[in-house]
């Protein structure tokens, strides 16, 4: 019972960390894809770069200061394994993404929320994409 409470208070902490983490990337990810967002319109490309760009930094870190390396596979080898399951996971939650911003275009006609579109639609497929990634990220450092 003690050691299930000791793993759960373990997990806690990871997942705290991880989240003050993914809030840095997430911000980073957002900067750049707001940025983006204002000189092109294809948001399924300008969600992948930004995502990338955020992804890659809480990989660095949280392998640093979240997860506990297992060392049975080389670093930089669960960095490429993490960046595809990335580029799927983007790939699919950008289409999500681009799948929400039409439908808030589509059933509003008010200008303010049809601007804010893109930054809304980003905002609300975001809890999305760091639960399942502080779960791949888990596995990845610690179980690879």
């Amino acid at each position: 019972m003690e050691e299930q409470e000791s793993a759960l208070r373990r997990l806690l902490r990871q997942a705290l960390r991880f989240l003050g983490l993914s809030g840095i990337g997430w911000l980073l990810d957002f900067t750049v894809y707001t940025l983006l967002s204002l000189r092109f319109h294809d948001l399924t490309w300008v969600n992948v770069i930004s995502s990338l760009v955020g992804a890659s930094f809480v990989f660095v870190f949280s392998t640093r200061f979240v997860f506990r390396d297992s060392h049975r596979i080389a670093l930089w080898l669960k960095y490429a394994i993490y960046i595809g399951y990335q580029l799927v996971l983007i790939w699919l939650i950008s289409k999500l993404l681009a799948l929400v911003h039409l439908t808030i275009v589509s059933h509003t006609d008010w200008p303010l929320l049809i601007s804010l579109a893109p930054v809304l639609s980003k905002m609300l497929v975001t809890p999305i994409t760091m639960t399942v990634n502080f779960f791949a990220m888990k596995t990845v450092i610690e179980k690879l």
